[in-house]
């Protein structure tokens, strides 16, 4: 038996010597299991095949229903598959999941593709009319010219399908998701390419599957085949990145080069926001670096030492708790401020200055700050120190912790000082609110207060308006504002006017025992003199009361609330804590103490 027999026996599905099976010398010898193994060698994942075949079920006139059926089986376990590859016609490029028996399959989206070693463009050129007369073979040499012509790489191998050609180029086995985008990419660019050809665009995508060569194509009745190269040894793969490097109008950036284009671009908008923002008076402008970090830091310094010293200088020798920290501490926390934001020269002239205004010898000065100045040098020339293994700034780096416990910052001279950096938790947390504040302001936002008068107002004339028979959208409209935000007012304005026209006994916390109390009751008519009626200094004001109110309750005397005191945001909400049993908080009033125990 020849080998060229024993070929065909195995292929067949014979059961004789599949291992002593030759190599397929000719294209044409090769069938779906040899091509299968061409395309997929050793690719991970499993390959699909599918055909339409005839279900079990039959249509209502009993002739035969057909449906379209795939299978999946990996590379390896392809040798033993001969026959059942003989049942199928179409295959695809990518390979997918394996799945359990009993389990659903995959579906057959480019989501789930595992692998993918090839490209391809599918032209149907029989449908167009500068191309259907010619011949297959003519047809694929226009393919290699342009291809030769653009700089593209040769084709590995054409197959006929009885009317299309489909032209692929096979490389390496590539992860697909990690391709995905340049695959798609390169597809594009050959449909682009081949589209007066007749490239088929539906044939893109990478889910596709084409017909295997010996099968037959049902519409021509022409069997599939390769047609170009005629020898197997022949057949050339050429290399992903080389195949996308040649056919893509844009170069692949390395990893360094696109690191570098992430970083000008956010430069580039780093510096559009920053030229947009105006800086602030007294600052370095509004961004933000070391420079103005440690001239900052000096500055809390310099206003730290006017307001604690003023005129009089540094006493020493006294108690730190009296007098803070003495000239020695005051002038190596100037000098490691200054070092990191002047030059050698600067700071030399720097700590003489430093010298005069602590009353020191230039030389003693120089003698106490002479290991900052040369590490300043040091840094001035480029040199590093290693620290914990990596390189660092030689310069002495204090936190903001450190000068304040070397200079016995207290908090109450954070405040009275206006301190910016060094400062503890709570005083950073002021300078925040503080700033969030102002920056409201700046940009036209009222205080809440003022909104609630101006909302007060508003809502008392528009309560004669819808008096007098005015619609509440109409009033609205009047004051240019929203019908919601004159229904907040108009409720306030109710409010404020029940709680001045109805007076209340007492309080119903208080003891038949205790009605008595020597302090007179005072009914205010006039919400306007509400403040001006009542003492000042003797009462204490229980904000929050019942909707249903009509007067609040102020220890020493039950008076009713004013316009000032008796809205809380633009709703009044729950009932007062004098009128709860356990009002703890009326207590405290002098003229209450020892009342609802």
């Amino acid at each position: 038996m020849t080998p060229t027999t024993a070929y065909v026996l195995a292929l067949s599905g014979a059961p004789s010597a599949v291992e002593s099976l030759p190599s397929p010398q000719f294209c044409f010898q090769l069938r779906p299991l040899g091509y299968a193994r061409l395309v997929h060698p050793r690719a991970p994942g499993a390959v699909l095949f599918g055909a339409h075949m005839a279900s079990k079920t039959k249509k209502k006139d009993d002739s035969p229903s057909f449906g379209w059926q795939d299978r999946r089986w990996s590379p390896g376990a392809l040798a033993s598959r001969a026959v059942d590859l003989g049942r199928f016609k179409f295959m695809g490029f990518a390979t997918y999941p394996f799945h359990k028996p009993g389990e659903p399959k995959p579906e057959k989206v480019e989501a789930n593709c595992i692998s993918i070693g090839a490209c391809w463009v599918d032209l149907d050129f029989h449908d167009h009319d500068d191309w259907k007369h010619l011949p297959p073979a003519v047809v694929l040499e226009a393919v290699r010219n342009t291809c030769a012509e653009r700089g593209w790489p040769s084709p590995s191998y054409a197959t006929h399908s009885g009317r299309g050609l489909l032209v692929v180029w096979l490389y390496p086995v590539q992860p697909a998701q990690t391709v995905m985008a340049r695959h798609k990419a390169v597809q594009q660019v050959l449909h682009e390419g081949f589209r007066h050809m007749g490239s088929d665009p539906s044939a893109r995508t990478m889910t596709k599957q084409f017909r295997m060569p010996r099968t037959v194509n049902e519409k021509s009745g022409v069997p599939v085949s390769i047609i170009w190269p005629a020898m197997v040894r022949e057949i050339e793969r050429t290399t992903f990145d080389e195949l996308c490097r040649t056919v893509l109008p844009f170069k692949r950036l390395t990893t360094k080069e696109r690191e570098a284009k992430e970083d000008a671009a956010k430069a580039k908008r780093t510096a559009a926001r920053l030229a947009a923002r105006t800086p602030r008076d007294g600052h370095y402008g509004a961004r933000l670096t070391g420079t103005s970090y440690w001239c900052t830091i000096r500055a809390d310094l310099e206003k730290l030492l006017a307001f604690r010293h003023g005129q009089k200088g540094v006493i020493d020798g006294k108690s730190r708790s009296e007098f803070g920290a003495g000239r020695n501490a005051w002038l190596t926390s100037l000098v490691y401020a200054a070092a990191w934001d002047m030059t050698p020269e600067e700071l030399d002239a720097y700590v003489i200055e430093c010298a005069d205004r602590l009353g020191y010898e230039h030389a003693e000065t120089k003698s106490k700050t002479c290991s900052i100045v040369q590490r300043a040098k040091q840094a001035a020339r480029g040199l590093r120190r290693t620290f914990k293994g990596r390189p660092v700034d030689p310069r002495y780096k204090l936190s903001p912790a450190r000068f304040i416990e070397t200079l016995a910052i207290t908090p109450r001279e954070m405040r009275r000082a206006d301190l910016r950096i060094l400062v503890d938790e709570a005083r950073r947390s002021e300078n925040a609110v503080a700033r969030v504040v102002a920056s409201r302001r700046a940009k036209g936002v009222k205080a809440r207060s003022s909104q609630q008068d101006l909302r007060r107002q508003v809502g008392e004339q528009a309560l004669e308006m819808v008096a007098e028979g005015m619609t509440v959208k109409r009033a609205a409209e009047l004051y240019g504002a929203s019908p919601r935000w004159m229904d907040k007012a108009l409720r306030d304005a109710r409010a404020v006017a029940g709680i001045g026209s109805v007076r209340k006994e007492r309080p119903a916390f208080m003891p038949e025992s205790e009605t008595t109390i020597d302090q007179p009751l005072l009914v205010v008519d006039d919400v306007a003199n509400t403040l001006d009626t009542i003492p000042q200094a003797t009462h204490e004001v229980l904000r929050g009361i019942r909707l249903d109110a009509v007067d609040g309750v102020v220890a020493g005397a039950v008076v009713t609330y004013s316009a000032a005191v008796t809205t809380k945001g633009s709703t009044l909400l729950r009932p007062a804590p004098a009128a709860r049993q356990l009002a703890r908080r009326a207590l405290s009033c002098p003229d209450l103490v020892g009342v609802g125990a």
